[in-house]
């Protein structure tokens, strides 16, 4: 991503900002406010309702013009957006979600190198198997082999005056000598100016050593089970740099599911199985988080942080350890026809240290690419980004995502003094296994109340998260579909969020799928008086096409909910009078083929387009709802939304 991409996205994503500010300030005055008392699920029945436009805004009831062919900003229908019906009576056909190939409002597609920008290339001297996974006998001698000449490669090359990809400089992983296709690396630094390009059937795999990945070399705190996880390094770090990018039709493979080895002999802190065997990353994984309600300490396949304008392109990644991306506190980031697949047919083969094969449900917070707000960073020359923490400007596009966790979070801090999140937009994208489109849990950052002219305050509130703009998306497998969550220990303002032409089909991989979930109770825990805002959050074009469960939460904090199990209101207390924060939220042409499994409604404020739902929501406690004059609009067609998985290249 360079810096016209990231102009490109603030400038039309702020403006989306504005017009939020006045959908909040005219709903808000055209409903009642909820009313306290918590509530739970809502029977089935019809709606009625009032006076809100496509756009979610409050006006006249009247038929929408058709939308243009693909805006990417919030407060317009985003690409290809549902049109009205034509003057004869007729709906125009649905949008077709997943065919979409050129969208003119994003960004040019990034490219790969040229020839002239290579500065090192360095040949495979490891050969992995026909099954994509590394022989044991590849690190028997060497548990890292390849990290000191590609990290010598890296360093020379770097170009800190690079401006973007084109005046980038170039480390090459090539094929090598007698089919030699695998490098095997420990934690790597991507510097700034530099590109590092994978060839085609080349892989860089990640050492299996926790002790490649220790913090402090000697001191072990990788691949240990405790309270906290930040005790890996990742396997390719890039930190306050310019510029940076991973491009190619090759594979980055976290070897996830292989069983651990360690240089250090006889290593006490190898965990180990009951069979005397070592662990793997993923059996860790889920003894930490499913066992013993702890930690993992694994390292993440690429953690970016606070700088500007990194780019992945086209390259697969595969097996994490941990989560797959993380961009935190960076401003422009792109990733654009990028595969996440986790865990390969390989490790479902196998079985974890339960003796059950390696899945999506046991390979434990593998999350696909989750952008994040950090927290303030000191000035200093070698930081290129903004010194607030804010994660702004993303964009992630023409990409696919299975996971065991969630294939997007976009997260806005765990406390007050992180930055906000902003300007992200995903579009023409496919989900696949996983925990679906996610925002959240972290959403508490404010930046300590600093102004920002991308972000809208709502009521003298600066957002966590906003300005996001999902649109074109495919969600296929996953137990979850749309989803924001958060908690009073980590909760914030987040608002401005609109997702458009989505095709659902939740998966089975569990007994409670949920195709729209926007909640503020996510985890049960004790309350930091951090609690939940979920503001100007709009559904157009929306289709889930199998049996779901539904919810629509606003923070109450004289729930029940807060009475269960695990909640505590601690030394914060329960505020009095309650503090009410109904979910604001607007549905038009939200289209449910099979009837809800269930519905939990509570303390939520809908308005209802004249594109309508046929969800059975209905005026209550806490509940209120207003609808425009209905008009014939067709459903999004999502007969060729849901397509495999597009094959490695």
């Amino acid at each position: 991503m360079d810096t016209r991409i990231i102009e490109h996205l603030a400038s039309t994503l702020t403006r989306a900002a504005r017009t939020a500010s006045v959908w909040i300030a005219s709903l808000s005055t055209a409903l009642l406010l909820a009313a306290c008392g918590g509530g739970s699920g809502v029977a089935a029945s019809d709606v009625a309702g009032g006076n809100v436009n496509n756009n979610g805004a409050v006006a006249p009831a009247a038929a929408s013009s058709a939308s243009d062919a693909s805006a990417t900003t919030p407060d317009q229908p985003a690409s290809g957006a549902t049109p009205a019906s034509d003057p004869g009576g007729q709906p125009t056909p649905g949008f077709q979600v997943g065919t979409t190939t050129f969208d003119a409002a994003l960004p040019p597609e990034p490219t790969l190198p040229t020839s002239t920008q290579i500065c090192q290339s360095l040949d495979a001297a490891l050969t992995a198997q026909p099954n994509g996974l590394l022989p044991d006998s590849a690190d028997a001698a060497n548990t890292a082999p390849d990290t000191a000449r590609i990290q010598a490669a890296l360093t020379a090359c770097t170009n800190a005056a690079s401006t973007g990809l084109s005046t980038n400089k170039v480390v090459r992983l090539r094929s090598g000598a007698n089919g030699a296709n695998a490098f095997l690396s420990g934690p790597l630094n991507l510097p700034s100016g530099v590109t590092l390009w994978i060839d085609e059937r080349v892989t860089l795999f990640a050492s299996r050593d926790p002790r490649q990945f220790d913090k402090t070399p000697g001191t072990a705190s990788c691949g240990l089970i405790t309270a906290s996880d930040n005790g890996c390094n990742a396997l390719m770090t890039a930190a306050k740099t310019s510029n940076s990018a991973v491009v190619g039709d090759g594979t980055i493979d976290g070897r996830g599911g292989s069983q651990l080895v360690s240089s250090v002999r006889d290593d006490p802190n190898l965990l180990k199985r009951a069979d005397g065997s070592a662990m793997s990353w993923w059996d860790i994984g889920y003894e930490a988080n499913v066992v013993q309600n702890k930690s993992q300490n694994n390292p993440r396949l690429i953690q970016i942080n606070n700088g500007s304008n990194f780019t992945l392109y086209r390259v697969t990644l595969q097996n994490a350890p941990k989560f797959h991306v993380v961009p935190s506190g960076v401003q422009g980031f792109t990733a654009w026809g990028v595969k996440i697949y986790t865990p390969t047919a390989a490790y479902e083969a196998m079985n974890n240290y339960k003796g059950v094969p390696y899945s999506t449900v046991n390979a434990k917070n593998t999350d696909g690419i989750d952008p994040a707000s950090s927290g303030q960073i000191t000035s200093n020359p070698g930081n290129p980004g903004k010194l607030t923490g804010d994660a702004s400007n993303m964009l992630i596009a023409y990409t696919s995502i299975r996971t065991g966790d969630d294939n997007m979070a976009i997260k806005g801090g765990t406390a007050a003094v992180n930055g906000r999140t902003y300007n992200i937009t995903v579009a023409h994208s496919h989900f696949y296994e996983g925990h679906g489109m996610s925002i959240g849990s972290e959403s508490a950052g404010s930046d300590n109340g600093v102004a920002n002219a991308d972000v809208t305050p709502v009521g003298g509130v600066y957002p966590s998260v906003s300005n996001v703009n999902v649109y074109d998306l495919t969600i296929d497998g996953a137990d979850n579909g749309l989803r924001i969550k958060s908690d009073w220990s980590r909760g914030g303002l987040v608002s401005n969020i609109r997702y458009s032409n989505v095709c659902i089909r939740t998966g089975n991989q569990t007994s409670d799928p949920e195709a729209l979930i926007f909640s503020p109770y996510y985890s049960p825990t004790k309350s930091l008086g951090l609690y939940p805002n979920l503001q100007s959050i709009v559904l157009d074009g929306i289709r889930i096409v199998n049996a779901s469960k539904y919810t629509f939460q606003g923070f109450n904090s004289a729930s029940p909910v807060l009475l269960g199990s695990g909640w505590s209101a601690g030394t914060i207390g329960f505020p009095t009078p309650p503090v009410v924060n109904p979910l604001l939220i607007s549905l038009n042409n939200v289209v449910a083929d099979v009837a809800p499994l269930n519905m939990t409604v509570a303390d939520a404020q809908f308005s209802i387009g004249e594109g309508g739902t046929t969800l059975p929501l209905q005026p209550g406690s806490g509940v209120t709802l207003m609808r425009a004059a209905g008009s014939q609009v067709s459903p999004v067609d999502c007969s060729k939304a849901f397509v495999p998985f597009p094959a490695k290249s």
